[in-house]
C-alpha cells in the first residue's frame, strides 16, 4: 500500500508493483510480479500506471484509475536491470 501522505509530485515516475493481478478497460491485465511506473496521480480517480514493455511483444499495459492500497512501490538499484527490485515497507 502507497501512503496516503505521499503527495503527486514524489509519486510520478517511482516503479511500482501490484499487490494482486490488474485488468484494464481494453482487457490486458498485469500481475503482481509485473513492475510498473506511476504517470499521473490524480485527487479523487486514483493512479495511472503503465507496465514495462514485454521484451518479445513490445506490449503494455496502460491502467488508470488504480487506488494507493492496490499497489506497493518498489526501490530500484544502482544498475538497470528491473529483475533486481526491492520493496520499499
Amino acid at each position: 500500500m502507497i501512503d496516503k501522505k505521499m503527495k503527486r509530485v514524489d509519486l510520478i515516475g517511482r516503479k511500482c508493483r501490484p499487490l494482486y493481478p490488474l485488468v484494464n478497460g481494453a482487457g490486458i491485465g498485469i500481475t503482481p510480479q509485473t513492475i510498473c511506473t506511476i504517470r499521473n496521480v490524480v485527487r479523487g480517480h486514483g493512479l495511472t500506471i503503465e507496465s514495462e514493455p514485454c521484451l518479445h511483444c513490445g506490449q503494455y499495459a496502460h491502467i488508470a484509475g488504480v487506488g494507493r492500497e492496490e499497489l506497493t512501490l518498489v526501490e530500484e538499484e544502482q544498475n538497470a536491470d528491473t529483475s533486481h527490485q526491492k520493496e520499499v515497507v
